[in-house]
């Protein structure tokens, strides 16, 4: 049986490889603001950069630290994503330690600078959500909490216990926004008065339910047709059917329900 120093020595001598894939041609910061790969590979059409880097991550501090590596990414390099990072204790390459990072983070503070009013943090978690949240509002004007927290969570999740932080960073964003009325950063603000902001926010509430309302109908269309053309587990065409094949509930499937002759 193995005691706690001999784990400890264990978790030591294990590295972990990084990979993350690109849209756009990268190769001119390699070298200068990321060290070079030791792996590459093609992944949908996508080039996978892999980086063998020294240490074990698979421990609550080591998330933090793999988390903030994976947000510089995101911020420097826009069209980057990060697939997986695995634990190697086989290889006999040399790993690469992480201040070989410096450069992409201070591309990611430069960035940062240029693009907002807040210079002074290095929570690049934080920005990289907040980067986010502008790409929405310049999509579709709008968004919800919920898209942040799945935006973050799909990213920077490893650990279940890093949850309660991310959401508490997707809220201020979104509260952020909400107090601006969904203005990037880039525009004018103008400070409202207390009743603006609340009519504000009742118009962005009713924005958001009617187009989830919209989700909802195309979602209980769809389930209704898969039933009836291919049939479900239970054989019938009954509404706890569509409630099971749409995710939506069995209030909401009853008010958006349409008669199955129609369908």
């Amino acid at each position: 049986m193995q005691n706690y120093s001999e784990n400890k020595t264990l978790c030591q001598l294990k590295n972990t490889w990084l990979h993350i894939s690109f849209e756009d041609d990268i190769s001119a910061e390699l070298g200068n603001v990321i060290p070079y790969p030791h792996h590459h590979y093609m992944r949908n059409n996508k080039l996978v950069y892999c980086w063998l880097i020294d240490g074990f991550f698979d421990t609550l501090k080591g998330v933090q630290y793999l988390n903030d590596i994976i947000a510089r990414f995101k911020i420097t390099f826009e069209t980057s994503q990060y697939l997986k990072h695995s634990i190697d204790n086989e290889s006999f390459i040399n790993p690469l330690k992480l201040k070989q990072f410096q450069g992409l983070k201070s591309r990611a503070i430069q960035k940062i600078r240029q693009v907002t009013r807040f210079d002074s943090s290095k929570d690049f978690i934080f920005y990289t959500i907040k980067f986010y949240a502008e790409d929405l509002i310049k999509e579709k004007t709008i968004f919800t909490q919920n898209e942040l927290e799945d935006f973050a969570i799909i990213n920077f999740i490893d650990k279940a216990k890093d949850r309660s932080t991310l959401k508490a960073k997707c809220r201020n964003i979104h509260n952020y926004y909400l107090e601006r009325n969904f203005e990037p950063d880039g525009s004018k603000y103008i400070k409202k008065d207390k009743d603006l902001v609340m009519a504000t926010r009742q118009e962005h509430a009713n924005k958001l339910s009617l187009r989830n309302e919209e989700i909802a109908k195309q979602k209980i269309y769809n389930a209704q047709r898969l039933i009836k053309y291919f049939g479900n587990q239970d054989g019938k065409l009954s509404l706890r059917a569509i409630e099971r094949e749409s995710g939506c509930s069995i209030n909401t499937v009853r008010k958006h329900y349409i008669s199955w002759d129609k369908i």
